[in-house]
């Protein structure tokens, strides 16, 4: 009956880990806020669900049978009564410059004498200054505990995704009320 109002507070908080990805501190705090609100849909879910005939297995069956719900699913309780959450952080830091690279000819000809007959030169295109192009700092955040290449922010749109269709499976299949 809660779930879409619990999908959307997990939204919010995603959306607020992508602006604050480069504040750290921010950052944790709005997962750990994702955690919760995403975890409460799926407890939502189970406690409508399981009032109903075949519930019980329905919800089992939505849990068991998709690795980013099942590994999703304990995260809310490690971060609040064990642990915060691990994460690996890697920051790519990308610099470019530019070198300007010119040349001259300067050719001399001399006769026999070594008296100067003719001279030629070739000058290089002048240098024009471009744009300076800033330095792109990139963060990389993972799971320690994830084994496969998605990062969190891949992950966790993943996990909002999976949720959505739960609950539509469910309101589709009568164990979840439309709200």
């Amino acid at each position: 009956m809660h779930e879409n109002h619990k999908l959307s507070e997990a939204l919010y908080f995603y959306s607020r880990m992508l602006s604050e990805a480069d504040n750290r501190d921010n950052f944790l705090y709005d997962l750990s806020a994702y955690l919760s609100s995403a975890r409460s849909v799926l407890q939502y879910a189970l406690e409508e669900a399981k009032a109903k005939s075949g519930g019980q297995a329905w919800y089992d069956r939505q849990i068991s049978s998709n690795k980013i719900v099942y590994f999703f699913k304990d995260k809310r309780d490690i971060n609040i009564h064990v642990q915060p959450i691990k994460m690996n952080r890697t920051v790519a830091i990308e610099i470019t410059e530019t070198i300007h690279v010119s040349e001259n000819i300067h050719i001399e000809k001399f006769d026999e004498s070594g008296r100067l007959i003719g001279e030629s030169s070739s000058k290089s295109e002048p240098f024009i200054k471009k744009a300076e192009i800033p330095a792109s700092i990139t963060n990389i955040i993972t799971f320690q505990d994830w084994d496969g290449s998605e990062n969190v922010m891949q992950l966790c749109d993943l996990y909002l995704k999976e949720l959505e269709r739960i609950v539509a499976d469910g309101q589709t299949n009568g164990f979840l009320m439309n709200n």
